[in-house]
């Protein structure tokens, strides 16, 4: 084959290549499992789809999260109600939306501003950004990899302008609101991306480059999310910022863990390698593709926030495992054109073909396990088709499918997200009550036994009997179905308050299953 360089035409085709086939794949395994989701994502959309009714962030339902994931989750919500699909469907196609963008917007940044020295690298990199998403599973759509697909368009910006490109008003200011609603989804990631400017910052030495269009809009729309709060209803304000906030500030540490666990473990562990191995390789790489410099910092940088949280929770390192992606797949490719002699399209031809094969290859084989599978008739749901069972499948699912239909009223009284969710959603049930879970009576709990007494925590620990109330006056009020109550430790948090006795008088204990005890309501059949 002649050699050739990469002409901007040769870029756009490959990088529109490599998003087109690696989205498709997806879209292909979204169809197959169309109300496969985890917890968190599943929880925040029954946040928006509440909003979508009228509900009051923190008044109707109770979760500490900030608003803006539930707010951003309205998007899937509307589309949801309108086509009468799955929301769990639409969540995960609107993921495969933001894949799509990251993946073009990079590919923009690539054709129309980037070196054509780093060419192949940038397409590396465009495949790192799409590849990473394909091993999350019940962690795909959390907000974490949120982040990581609207931040990482503004990083590449960023980079290039520090390099000396030019960008309009227009690309300055939709990259910037676009990083900045991936940035405020959570306080940490405010951390991750100062921490990748001040790397730029220090290695370019132009800090007139700060003043830019994309920083104007990151910081115009962190400012509107912020004054929106102003603008809320004194009940919402009072209950997030009075008393969530404060008491998971104090009593978050309640699902602590150690550091072994966090890092050693040998299901964490693999993402810390891979981040070492990624950087290592890219050390070997700057000169070639100074994009590995900003991807090093992020990668390393998003290690903070897990460990501050320390929980070990695997979802709290996708930026780490989405840097160490990155990095491999980025520093692989400027490695593989530093060994060619002359740039050839023999190259990315031949690596373009190898996704193509795999992706479809991976795809029949999916498809013939999940058909292979037993299935559930969505039917039952209000939807059209069937979605694997596995998906679906749980101790609980079996009281809900004798018990509920969809719109009615469940509670799981649980001191974690799970197992109330992801079930509430893809049964299209009805939270029972405003808690949507109690970790707020485990919070208080760590900080009745751990926190030195002061006014605020005495405060703080005078809300449980509210809470408790809540709780009852909601059942007394929304008549829930079935009612999941955990038993330890939450039977020990509700035992005090006489709960069963006071506000359970409707409801007879049908089961156990996996730490719960189960109640139905007298006269449901």
């Amino acid at each position: 084959m002649q050699n050739l360089t990469y002409s901007r035409k040769n870029l756009f085709v490959f990088s529109l290549w490599v998003m087109v086939v690696l989205c498709l794949r997806m879209l292909v395994s979204i169809f197959l499992h169309p109300l496969r989701i985890g917890w968190d994502p599943a929880l925040h959309l029954q946040c928006a789809e509440l909003i979508v009714k009228g509900g009051i962030p923190y008044v109707d339902m109770l979760d500490v999260n900030p608003p803006l994931i539930w707010y951003l989750d309205t998007l899937p919500v509307l589309v949801s109600e309108a086509f009468k699909a799955p929301v769990t469907l639409v969540f995960n196609e609107f993921m495969v939306l933001l894949m799509a963008w990251a993946a073009s917007a990079l590919g923009y940044l690539l054709i129309k501003k980037a070196q054509p020295a780093e060419a192949f690298a940038y397409l590396g990199l465009i495949f790192g950004a799409l590849y990473f998403n394909f091993f999350l599973r019940w962690d795909f759509g959390q907000r974490e990899e949120i982040f990581v697909l609207l931040y990482l368009p503004y990083l590449v910006l960023r980079l290039l302008r520090y390099q000396g490109a030019r960008f309009t008003v227009a690309e300055g200011l939709i990259f910037g609101i676009t990083g900045s609603i991936g940035i405020c989804l959570k306080h940490y990631f405010v951390l991750v991306a100062l921490m990748v400017e001040l790397s730029m910052l220090l290695a370019y030495r132009r800090p007139r480059v700060l003043i830019a269009w994309e920083n104007l809009g990151v910081l115009v729309f962190a400012l509107l999310y912020l004054i929106h709060f102003a603008f809320a209803p004194k009940e919402m304000l009072d209950n997030y910022f009075h008393f969530l906030v404060p008491a998971f500030a104090k009593g978050y540490f309640f699902w602590d863990t150690c550091l072994a666990n966090s890092i050693a473990a040998p299901d964490k562990r693999g993402v810390f390698y891979l981040a070492c191995l990624g950087a290592a390789l890219a050390f070997t790489q700057l000169k070639r593709a100074a994009v590995l410099l900003p991807l090093v910092v992020f990668t390393l940088a998003s290690i903070i926030p897990y460990l501050l949280q320390f929980k070990g929770w695997p979802y709290h390192d996708i930026p780490v495992f989405a840097g160490a992606c990155m990095l491999i797949t980025t520093s692989g490719a400027s490695i593989i054109t530093s060994l060619v002699k002359k740039q050839t399209l023999a190259l990315p031809m031949a690596a373009l073909a190898v996704i193509t094969g795999v992706s479809l290859v991976n795809s029949l084989e999916e498809s013939q396990i999940v058909r292979a599978d037993r299935q559930f008739d969505m039917t039952l749901l209000g939807y059209k088709g069937t979605a694997p069972w596995a998906d679906i499948d749980s101790p609980f699912t079996e009281y809900l499918m004798q018990y509920t239909k969809p719109l009615d009223p469940v509670i799981f009284i649980s001191n974690g997200v799970s197992p109330g969710y992801p079930l509430l959603t893809q049964f299209r049930l009805l939270p029972g009550s405003r808690h949507l879970h109690c970790c707020i009576l485990s919070v208080l709990q760590y900080i009745k036994d751990a926190a030195t007494p002061s006014l605020e925590v005495k405060e703080l620990l005078a809300k449980e009997p509210q809470v408790i109330e809540q709780y009852g006056s909601d059942i007394q009020k929304r008549k829930p179905v079935l009612i999941f109550v955990q038993e330890a430790p939450v039977v020990e948090y509700l035992r005090p308050y006489e709960f069963f006795a006071k506000y359970m008088k409707d409801y007879k204990k049908i089961g156990s299953a996996a730490n719960f005890d189960v109640y139905k309501r007298e006269g449901v059949e």
